[in-house]
Parts: C-alpha cells; sequence; structure tokens
C-alpha cells in the first residue's frame, strides 16, 4: 500500500479540465472513495496511489497524445512543488534538483510500497536511480525527469528507463 500527496491528484485533475467526460469518471470514484472531489483536496492530504493511477490511466486514455500525457503530467511536478511548498534556495543545478527529487519524493509518499530512490551514479550531465513508482504508472516518472531538465533550460536531455521490474533503473543525461 502506498499514498501520495494530494497536490498531485489536483494536478491530475486540472490537466483533465480539458476531457471533462474522464475527468468526471474519476471524480466521481474519488467521492466514492473520500467524499471529496477532485478540487475540494487538501494539498497535504494523503491519497492512495490507486486513485492516482486512476486519474492517470483515465487521463492517457481520453488524451489524443495517449501515454505521452503522462510524461505532461510528469513534467508538472516540479513545478508544482516549487509553487506549492518551494525549492529550497540551495538547490542551483539540475544535478542538485536530482538529488533534491529523492527527498521531494520521500516526503510526497508514504507505505510499505514506497522504496526510496537510490543513485546508482550521480555525476554532472549523467545520473542512474533507481526509481519504482509506487502503484502507478513508469512513464510518469520519466517525465518527472525530464520535467526538472527542462527546469533549467534542458530541451534536449534524455531519460531511458536501462532496467525494469521490479528495479526500474533510469539513466538521465543532458
Amino acid at each position: 500500500m502506498a499514498d501520495i500527496k494530494g497536490k498531485f491528484v489536483v494536478l491530475a485533475g486540472s490537466l483533465m479540465k480539458l476531457y471533462p467526460d474522464a475527468l468526471k469518471f474519476c471524480d466521481d470514484l474519488l467521492f466514492e472513495k473520500i467524499g471529496k472531489h477532485w478540487n475540494e483536496i487538501d494539498p497535504n492530504a494523503w491519497i492512495d496511489t490507486k486513485i492516482f493511477n486512476g486519474f492517470m490511466v483515465n487521463y492517457a486514455k481520453a488524451s489524443v497524445s495517449g501515454e505521452q500525457a503522462l510524461i505532461t503530467l510528469g513534467k508538472n511536478i516540479y513545478p508544482t512543488i516549487k509553487r506549492t511548498t518551494g525549492i529550497p534556495p540551495e538547490v542551483k543545478t539540475p544535478l542538485d534538483m536530482l538529488v533534491f527529487s529523492a527527498q521531494g519524493f520521500s516526503e510526497n509518499h508514504r507505505g510499505s510500497d514506497v522504496k526510496p530512490r537510490k543513485f546508482i551514479k550521480l555525476e554532472d550531465k549523467h545520473v542512474i536511480v533507481q526509481a519504482a513508482a509506487p502503484g502507478y504508472s513508469q512513464t510518469f516518472v520519466e517525465g518527472v525527469f525530464l520535467g526538472i531538465l527542462e527546469m533549467y533550460g534542458i530541451k534536449t536531455g534524455k531519460v531511458i528507463m536501462i532496467k525494469g521490474e521490479p528495479i526500474f533503473e533510469y539513466e538521465i543525461t543532458w
């Protein structure tokens, strides 16, 4: 079992506004489970990652870009964190932000299915990290890392999953 902070469900819901039928479907299920609509969730409330995954799956199904929509969602994670809780001033480079993202992941997830990020290689412009998603799409995780690079103006960065289940290891280069 794993939980994620509510702000990420709110983010998914806001992106799903373009697809009102899919959003209504997810919102109705959410309301059945917790008695609140997506836009009423406390950003710091703990929400089951299965609910978050339901939003993601239906967002991808409704979107004309399919699975690419999960990359878009992932790219919005750290801009959302920057806007809601902030980024420490000492985080100045893409490498700093990738390291900070491991801490951010731990702060925004809880439960027995949550595995902390583990860096295998941590060098400027080349990182290898183990990053399993607890109950949701690995494509989304790829988007999170790409979004971090884009926060620093890097549009040509690459994120490649080099090992799959159960380890989920990514190589990030820029």
